[in-house]
This record gives C-alpha cells, structure tokens and sequence, in this order.
C-alpha cells in the first residue's frame, strides 16, 4: 500500500513540475510576442501623400513619364505624349498609387550594405520612383528589383540609404504602373446619368433615343414610341463604364483612313446638358475595334461588346410589356371584352366588383386576373400602323388600371382579328402584336367571377 501511495506521490510532482516547465514558456513565449507586437512596423518612405506635388516613373525597359498636380488634379506628361500638352489622369487611380507608395512597410532587411545590386534586379533597377514633396524630404526616390526566389517578396532599396530590404510581394503590382495604368482611359467623358439624347447609325440604320419631359426614354422612329428601359440601362452603363483598352495613336488627325474612320462602322452621337461627344468605331484590331471620341485627342481599342450592344435593330429598343404597374399597386381596374364591362375596386386590402354587379373577390382570383393582365407583352412589331386594318379602330378588348399612391392610370386597346391579337396603350402611336392565345386567360378568368 505504501508502494503505491508513494508513486502516486511521484507522479503528482512529476506533473507538477512539468506544469511549472510549461508556464514559464509560455510566458516566455507571450513575452516575446509583446516585444514583437510592440515593435512597430517601418515606413519605407517617410511622405504623407497630401504633400506629393509629382513623382516620375522609369521603368528597365526605357518608359518614362511624369504625374504633377496642376491645380489640384493630376496630370500626365511623356516623351510620346507632348510634354507641353498633358493627359488627364485616372484621379482615382493615382490616389490607389500613392497610398500604395506611402504606407508601404518594409517586410525584412537583407543586407544592411550589399555589395551587388546586379543580383536582385536593382542594377539596372526593374522601375524606379522619383517623388517631389512640398514638405521633408522634398526628393525621394525608390527603386525597385526582381522579386525574391519564393516569390513571397520584392527587392527593394531607398536612395541614400545603403540597405537592401524586401516589400510584401503584391506591392509589385500597385507600384509598378505603365502610363496606360495611370491615365484616364473614359472613353466617353459626359456624365452617363446626364446624357439626354443617344443617335446611332450603323450599316445605313439610324435610331435615336431621347429622354422626355417626364425623364424617360422614348425610341425616336419617329414617332416616338417608348423604349425599354431595362435595355437603356444596359446601354447607358456600357457608356459609364467604357474604357480604352489599348492606345493606338496619340494623335487622331493622323491615318484617318487606316483606322477605317473614312467609313465608320458604328457611330454614336451623345448629348447632354454638358455638350455633345461623339464615337466613331473603325476597323477591327484584332479581338477589339478602334474607337476616336471627338472630345479626346487619341485613338485607342474597344471591346468588341460595344459594337454589339449598339448595333441594335430598333424593334430591340421598343419597350414590349403594354402595362408597367406592380400588381400589389393595383387600386381599380376597369375590363371590356366582347362579353360585357367588369370593374373593380380595393378598399382597405380588400377587393369588391363593383360592375356588373356588387360583391367581394377572394384575394387569389383578384392577384390572378391582375397577373393575366400585367403579363401581356409584345411579340413582334407589325409594319402597318392602320389601326383599322388591325381592328384597333373600334377595340373589342379595354383595360384600364389604376394603381400607386398618384393615382396613375394606364390603358389598353386589344383586338382579335383572325388568329392575330393587336393591342396598343392608348398613349402610343403604334400598335404590337401579342401571342395568339394572350387574351384567353382574362377571358377565363371573368368567366370564374
């Protein structure tokens, strides 16, 4: 029993022991990782960007170019561009820059005195980044190397400073930047939210969208009819966000004809409360095409899917739902078939038929006769407009809907001549034709009530 007693005594202390041994590193441990959290990171260069008047870019392969304030907005000069007539910045995108430049930290000192640059890609240096300041230091300049073998860092070095250190290695591609990088490449340079009219002629087609006095877009046939709003949008948000993809030349009034702009392919006219701009595309240059913009002095390289989106047929553009109510808007809707007038009213949530007798509509018969009517949409154009001939004179079919918190109303005209269905809202000019069988679920569903 002793025995026993006395090894259990043993391995209580062992334990105990061990216990001490693990705390005591620990601390060790937290106490080193203090002093390292303690240790604040170092600034590469000491420069607050608010003071940055102008910084040069000089990459290995010989690019050079310069991006100085000039009252308060960026501006770029190069060789190839004409020192004296400097290209706007991306103002966003020097911002990006600078920030990058001034809170980059330096990740480890390699050789506080290296002895050959050569071997880090520092002698030539791969770019290098003159900066002027308006306060201390007024001049640094960092150069930049090869990455490191992992591929986890940059070599790096600070002019007057002898050591060698390394940068995290995505600094690599927010400081070194290309003219191209830098500049702003807006190819339409009109606020897209402003623009008011858009003409287009492409392959002997011209149509012509135009805001009206409501602010909404009409398609300009003539006459004008409205125009599908989700497809303007689309259109608009190409011109907000185009971009040159590629300079071509500088100077546009040179080589007119090589770029193909004696014959443009797509010309697209904008205007709006700031002026006018117009895009004219030319030949194919490769997977993009060349663009000139009458506002910007070079000819740069598009996406393809700008041609696309604006080579459109006009019927594209034409807006195919004749209703643009929500059902759960809906206040009063008013039907005429062939087989007599219905009209109904919503009072406190609830639906009541009004006409041609008086009383309560369930919910779900309500929501599915709203439904029927708010889902009738266009399938094609006809190319007649003789409202006669398409039985629009004297309409068996009305529907008219009023709904919102305005009061709004719309109404339509349909008609059944043959096996073809014509409808039109009573505010356009010209009729569209519906699926044979779109009328035949309203006429079920009053024939339910």
């Amino acid at each position: 029993m002793k025995r026993r007693y006395l090894n259990t005594l043993l391995a209580i202390a062992v334990l105990a022991v061990m216990w001490v041994g693990f705390t005591y590193l620990d601390k060790r441990k937290s106490r080193g990782a203090a002093k390292t959290e303690s240790k604040p990171a170092e600034k590469l260069l000491a420069l607050d960007s608010a003071h940055i008047q102008a910084f040069t870019l000089k990459a290995r392969d010989g690019a050079t170019f310069t991006c100085r304030r000039e009252s308060g907005k960026w501006m770029l000069s190069a060789p190839a561009t004409q020192p004296s007539n400097p290209l706007p910045a991306d103002q966003s995108a020097v911002s990006s820059f600078l920030s990058s430049l001034t809170t980059a930290n330096l990740d480890e000192v390699v050789d506080p005195h290296p002895s050959n640059l050569k071997d880090y890609g520092l002698d030539p240096p791969a770019d290098t980044v003159e900066v002027s300041s308006d306060s201390k230091p007024q001049q640094s300049t960092l150069i930049l190397g090869d990455e490191t073998p992992t591929g986890s860092g940059l070599y790096a070095k600070v002019a007057g400073n002898p050591r060698l250190v390394t940068l995290a290695s995505y600094l690599k591609s927010s400081l070194e930047k290309s003219l191209l990088d830098l500049r702003d490449k807006r190819a339409v340079t009109l606020d897209a939210d402003q623009i008011q009219r858009i003409d287009v002629t492409s392959k002997g087609k011209h149509w012509t969208l135009e805001k009206n006095p409501e602010g909404v877009w009409d398609l300009v046939l003539p006459p004008p009819v409205r125009a599908d709003r989700s497809g303007v949008d689309g259109l608009v948000s190409e011109l907000r966000n185009l971009s040159m993809q590629t300079i071509a030349a500088e100077d546009k009034k040179k080589e007119q004809a090589r770029y193909g702009f004696n014959s443009p392919t797509l010309t697209v006219k904008l205007t709006s409360p700031q002026g006018s701009q117009s895009l004219e595309i030319g030949k194919k240059d490769g997977d993009r095409y060349d663009a000139v913009n009458s506002a910007l002095a070079p000819i740069f390289t598009l996406n393809s899917t700008f041609l696309t989106q604006f080579q459109k047929d006009p019927a594209d553009l034409r807006d195919k739902d004749l209703f643009s109510f929500s059902t759960f808007d809906a206040k009063r809707l008013e039907v005429d078939t062939p087989k007599g007038h219905w009209a109904f009213e919503q009072n406190k949530d609830k639906w009541k038929e009004t006409a041609p007798q008086t009383r309560d509509i369930t919910a779900d018969k309500m929501d599915g006769l709203l439904a029927d009517i708010r889902n009738l949409r266009t399938t094609s154009f006809p190319k007649s407009g003789d409202l006669a001939a398409l039985g629009l004179a004297k309409p068996a079919y009305r529907f008219q809907v009023q709904f919102g918190e305005k009061n709004q109303k719309e109404s339509v005209e349909a008609s059944k001549v043959g096996d073809h269905v014509y409808a039109r809202r009573t505010t356009d000019p010209l009729p569209s034709e519906l699926a044979k069988d779109s009328l035949d679920a309203i006429d079920k569903s009053l024939g339910g009530f």
